[in-house]
């Protein structure tokens, strides 16, 4: 069943999801799409496989862009390395699963 409710902006440019929306798509994180033809903005949450498929795409295209350099194939795996233990890369994960 559908549920309609109204949103206020808030100065800060901040709209605020209701709880019990929030607390059953389980995510903090969301995609909004701005349609100015249509003057329609619509927002989805982003799943946990979306998630770990953008960090995927993140990490491969690093990896890409180190095989175009001269450093050593050794420096390049201990780069990567690092980035996917970051908590930029981990992020997303963690609040997911809050």
């Amino acid at each position: 069943m559908k549920e309609e409710v109204t949103l206020k902006l808030f100065g800060t440019g901040q709209i605020t999801i209701p709880k019990k929306w929030r607390d059953f798509l389980k995510t903090d994180t969301f995609k909004a799409v701005f349609d100015p033809i249509g003057h329609n903005i619509s927002v989805k949450p982003i799943t946990l496989v979306e998630l770990e498929d953008t960090r995927w795409i993140a990490a491969k295209r690093l990896q890409q862009d180190l095989n175009d350099t001269d450093y050593s194939e050794a420096f390049q795996k201990e780069l990567l390395a690092s980035y996917q233990k970051s908590d930029f890369y981990k992020s997303g994960l963690q609040k997911s699963k809050k």
